[in-house]
This record gives structure tokens, C-alpha cells and sequence, in this order.
């Protein structure tokens, strides 16, 4: 369950993530000809993303889930 929740957070998040960080720090791509702060900016990105959207499923999701479960009466 949180491999589905971080991946369908990290595929729903990181557009939009990027395209707000590379609006903010358009300066700093456009002087690198070679692409090598965009891979490092869109990495770091993701890498935070992702741990966001750990976070959030140990915190919220997951005792919720529990929650749940802890309500259905199964024999």
C-alpha cells in the first residue's frame, strides 16, 4: 500500500514541483549550458518529493488505515 501512495503522490507532485521550482530558479538554468544544474535541481526535487510522500503516509494514511482495520470485527 505505501509503494502505490508514494508512487501515485511522486507522479502527481513532481510536474508540478519541477515546473514551480524551474520558474523560480530560471536565472540559475538558463546560465548552465550544460544541463548539469537541471539534473541536479529536478533530482533534488524528486528525492524531497518522495520523502514528503513517506512522510505523509507514516503519519496520516498508515494509522488511519489501522484504524480501520481495527474497526472490522473478522473471526
Amino acid at each position: 500500500m505505501a509503494i502505490i501512495f508514494v508512487g501515485l503522490w511522486v507522479g502527481l507532485t513532481v510536474p508540478i514541483a519541477l515546473s514551480v521550482v524551474f520558474a523560480l530558479l530560471k536565472p540559475i538554468v538558463m546560465v548552465d549550458n550544460t544541463g548539469i544544474s537541471m539534473l541536479i535541481i529536478g533530482l533534488l526535487v524528486a528525492f524531497v518529493d518522495g520523502y514528503i510522500g513517506i512522510k505523509i503516509y507514516d503519519k496520516k494514511i498508515e494509522p488511519w488505515l489501522e484504524r480501520r482495520k481495527q474497526k472490522r470485527n473478522f473471526p
